[in-house]
């Protein structure tokens, strides 16, 4: 499909082809679904720790997920869970690989990482055009299918639109600066995804980013 000038354009300095990165994980969805609804409830009650209550203006509030709108408040790979332990190493692996990509040193950029899930249901809400930052690599951001199969998340890259097919228990990584919107999709239930930004501490030091109980190293 080709770029549509009414839509947000990308902004990465790059010079290297977009590329995304990929893992396929062997996480017990069923089991990970769970834990993620049941801090969804936490979260809607405002019982999970440092989560205040859900306020009237709340930001991506179209999205209809409140584990959306409450993402700064928590840090998914803080939760005592083997499925976001497995993913993490995942994300690990796959900045690595991204590093040598776009010939980054990985131990020289001080990544560190913020995730949070979203939990939407046809017809009620989505994620629509977006963007996690500029500029590119070493900035990514990506996302992880707990419950998306079968839908498609529409990417902006440079001056073409590209469609990436969900598949659960598949993670994918790509630089930031390509804006972004999940498709339609027309089946029942939780559609349900982990997602993550990985920057360098130096940034977070430069724009005065002041969730320091927020943002882990990516070790």
């Amino acid at each position: 499909m080709q770029f549509d000038p009414n839509k947000p354009k990308s902004v990465s300095t790059s010079t290297q082809p977009h590329k995304f990165f990929e893992r396929f994980l062997d996480n017990n969805l069923p089991v990970l679904s769970a834990e993620l609804q049941d801090r969804y409830a936490k979260i809607e009650q405002a019982k999970l720790v440092g989560v205040s209550p859900v306020g009237e203006n709340e930001i991506w509030k179209q999205s209809n997920s409140v584990s959306t709108m409450k993402w700064r408040q928590y840090n998914v790979f803080q939760f005592h869970s083997t499925g976001i332990y497995n993913l993490y190493s995942a994300i690990r692996s796959m900045v690595v690989e991204a590093c040598d990509y776009y010939g980054l040193d990985f131990e020289k950029e001080q990544f560190m990482v913020q995730g949070w899930f979203n939990i939407t249901h046809t017809g009620k809400g989505k994620l629509d055009w977006h963007d996690h930052g500029p500029n590119g690599a070493p900035n990514f951001h990506g996302y992880y299918s707990v419950s998306a199969e079968p839908s498609k998340t529409h990417y902006l890259v440079f001056d073409k639109e590209i469609e990436n097919n969900n598949i659960n228990n598949r993670a994918v990584l790509s630089e930031m600066g390509h804006p972004h919107a999940m498709a339609d999709w027309d089946w029942e239930g939780a559609r349900i995804t982990v997602a993550y930004d990985i920057i360098p501490l130096r940034d977070l030091q430069k724009f005065g980013m002041n969730q320091e109980q927020h943002w882990i190293p990516l070790v």
